[in-house]
């Protein structure tokens, strides 16, 4: 019998565990707007439980004190002025006697007797008659004259009675319908609350269904959470956008530059094997695709450090004296010059500190100089100050010059403003100063160049 039972009581706690399990599933899956408007609603539903129960219980003991307090008030209001008073007020009936316990004026409920006797000092009095009760309650005056007159109140309790139960049914009836007018009206409000997320979800689907990742989240104007978060994945959209553009970019780049170089490998390798008659036609043809090899190692090597620096977010940035790297570098380009011929000048104030990286900071003024030694007829000139709270570095030719829509050009992947510089091996490929101002970016900095026909160029960098 025992160990029946034991298996009984297993398989309710099995059947409990089993129902628990796919009500909190069924739960779980139950949109947000009804889970909180299910939440408050039962919150509200045991309230209301618990007014009505504490209204049912302890009604006798309220409805006493009501009835006594409106009593002893009205009468005691009327004592202050005998002479005068409302005689039928909030279902208290006011009455005086004189000292002869006969009424003087004033009313009293239907249904009590107007001789009963006064009793000033006794507190409440109840009186029944016909299955009616009654509460009476006197207070003595004195009047100017030395008489005493009674003020006596009166109250039908039937009434009072129906005015209660009419309240008690009220509650009943009035919260379960408030609670139902609240829960529909919060599910709709919620619901409405929650349409940007819903928004959100659908256009974060449709983006993973299509691949646009030009599509923007657009919940309307507000300052909120939601909105907040709606600015943050449409920021994040931003940069996967710019990201993968970037690896477009740089897989059409590779493609478009790669190409050339590629075909003449493969023509003078082709060449090479069936055409070359002597050991020198096969030498220029190899001499060829070294150049072109060294160009393709070199354009990669440009490349990946180009789209490395594209996605950089943060680099390593520590103070240092960038006047002392400039002072530096010059020297090195000075022997450099000295064999072309060129004359370098710098004037470089001292002492200049920025925080930032010192590597790719020198490479910036590295392409600056190249491009100087390229191009200068005679004079490079390097100016390094601090204006304002920036600090300003110039590197200046006073070779040919660019055209106007050339220097709307110069900072792009590939452009050269000379394309018979291609067919020199040791020729830019477009992508220094491209590189100059992804590290400038890097460094919250900014680049920019003058230029005039036949005076030469300036390059600045601002940072």
């Amino acid at each position: 019998m025992f160990l029946r039972k034991i298996k009984r009581l297993k398989g309710w706690v099995k059947l409990i565990m089993f129902i628990k399990k796919h009500l909190t599933n069924k739960i779980q899956d139950l949109p947000i707007a009804i889970k909180v408007t299910a939440w408050y609603t039962l919150f509200m539903a045991i309230i209301f439980v618990m007014v009505v129960g504490f209204a049912f219980k302890f009604s006798e003991n309220i409805r006493f004190q009501a009835a006594s307090l409106s009593l002893q008030k009205q009468v005691e209001q009327a004592a202050k002025h005998p002479d005068k008073f409302d005689d039928h007020e909030d279902d208290v009936y006011i009455s005086s006697y004189d000292d002869h316990h006969m009424k003087v004026r004033g009313k009293l409920p239907n249904g009590l007797p107007p001789e009963l006797p006064p009793q000033p000092g006794k507190g409440i009095q109840k009186f029944n008659q016909n299955n009616k009760e009654y509460w009476y309650y006197d207070v003595p005056v004195l009047q100017k004259n030395g008489d005493v007159r009674i003020m006596r109140g009166a109250i039908a309790m039937d009434k009072m009675n129906r005015r209660a139960d009419l309240f008690l049914m009220g509650l009943l009836f009035g919260l379960p319908i408030f609670i139902i007018i609240a829960a529909l009206g919060g599910y709709k409000i919620i619901k409405k609350g929650f349409k940007p997320v819903r928004t959100i979800s659908a256009t974060a689907q449709d983006i993973g269904e299509t691949n646009d990742l030009s599509r923007r989240i657009d919940i309307g104007p507000g300052h909120d959470e939601i909105h907040k978060m709606a600015d943050s994945f449409n920021t994040m959209l931003s940069r996967v956008e710019a990201s993968v553009e970037r690896e477009k970019q740089f897989s059409a780049d590779v493609s478009h530059e790669l190409r050339t170089p590629v075909a003449v490998i493969m023509a003078e390798s082709e060449y090479g094997r069936d055409c070359a008659s002597n050991l020198d036609e096969a030498k220029e043809g190899f001499t060829s695709i070294h150049e072109q090899s060294q160009k393709m190692t070199a354009l990669i090597k440009q490349l990946l450090e180009l789209a490395r620096l594209g996605n950089s977010a943060n680099i390593a940035k520590v103070p240092f004296d960038f006047s002392n790297l400039v002072t530096e570098t010059c020297k090195e380009y000075k022997i450099l010059a000295d064999e072309k011929k060129i004359t370098l000048q710098e004037t470089i104030e001292p002492t200049l500190t920025i925080n930032g990286n010192e590597a790719l900071l020198q490479r910036i003024l590295s392409n600056y100089l190249d491009n100087a030694m390229k191009f200068t007829k005679s004079i490079i000139t390097v100016t390094l100050n601090k204006q304002g709270e920036k600090i300003l570095l110039c590197v200046a030719d006073d070779g040919a010059g660019m055209a106007p829509e050339a220097m709307k050009k110069i900072w792009e992947r590939f452009y050269q403003t000379d394309s018979s510089r291609n067919k020199k091996i040791n020729s830019g490929m477009g992508l220094g100063l491209a590189t100059v101002k992804a590290i400038a970016t890097l460094h919250q900095g900014r680049v920019w160049a003058e230029s005039q026909l036949g005076k030469g160029s300036k390059f600045y960098l601002e940072i």
